[in-house]
């Protein structure tokens, strides 16, 4: 991630209430904040929990609560020095943004553990308040995301789904040589995979005066699944050794397309 005080500054913004990351507008007479451009940054982990749709079941909160409901995922670098220095961007940014406050207001930025090392944790809510983003458009939930149409039935007491809402999901795939990211859906990720991500970092505001640091979550790329399946053969012989022995019938299909089909922004390619 660099240093990010060297790229961009901080910037307040209403409908929602956020402050943000922009890239700095150097040397452009006229450029004002509404043409500057929201610092996303991408990184590469393993991820180590996630709670990603589809939505399988009716969320059992109130209409009030609904702006709560959030898809999330934490990576780890598993002791690389990269992520590492990802963490440590992540405490500059912080201290970035805690110079916006009175001193003590805004919570304290922390990076879980996970068997000793250190994980980012970001997220998105699925729903914002309407009265928060009168300006924003809505996108239909996509069915992979919202089956039921769950989510979708919510828009009716106030909420909007939109673009700040909006996760994307790619796999990492070969073309003539090349490596691509193709359309692929949130069912896809496991924990142990092998991820890049593409998260940007928000204020909000809480009550009383204080204020809360939160990685947002924008997409998320399946680079290699080869460390989760590993887990999860070594699971499955570990309950096969456990269960009693009984015949089984294996039977065979083929069944399925290939495809090449890409959304508008996967067309983006990664050098070998």
């Amino acid at each position: 991630m660099g240093d990010p005080g060297d790229q961009c500054q901080v910037a307040r913004f209403e409908s929602p209430q956020t402050w943000r990351l922009i890239k700095k507008v150097s040397g452009v007479e006229g450029k004002g904040l509404e043409e500057s451009e929201e610092l996303v940054f991408t990184l590469v982990g393993v991820i180590c929990a996630h709670d990603l749709p589809p939505i399988k079941e009716k969320p059992s909160v109130v209409a009030r609560q609904y702006k709560y409901l959030r898809q999330s995922i934490s990576i780890t670098g598993i002791g690389s020095p990269t992520f590492g220095a990802a963490v440590e961007a992540t405490h500059l940014i912080f201290d970035m943004f805690q110079r916006q406050f009175q001193e003590g207001a805004l919570a304290v930025w922390e990076t879980p553990s996970h068997q000793s090392y250190p994980t980012l944790p970001m997220s998105n809510r699925y729903l914002t308040p309407r009265r928060d983003a009168p300006h924003m458009e809505h996108i239909p939930f996509e069915a992979e995301v919202d089956p039921h149409g769950y989510l979708e039935s919510m828009i009716k007491d106030g909420y909007i789904h939109g673009e700040e809402n909006n996760v994307e999901y790619y796999t990492q795939s070969t073309k003539e040589g090349k490596k691509i990211f193709v359309e692929s859906g949130p069912q896809t990720f496991r924990v142990g995979d092998i991820v890049e991500v593409q998260v940007s970092f928000v204020v909000v505001p809480l009550k009383q005066q204080r204020y809360k640091m939160m990685g947002v979550l924008h997409a998320i790329a399946l680079l290699d699944t080869s460390f989760s399946q590993v887990q999860e053969a070594t699971r499955k012989r570990s309950r096969t050794a456990s269960a009693p022995r009984t015949a089984i019938v294996s039977l065979k299909r083929k069944v399925g397309y290939q495809t090449e089909g890409q959304r508008k922004k996967a067309n983006m390619e990664v050098d070998e």
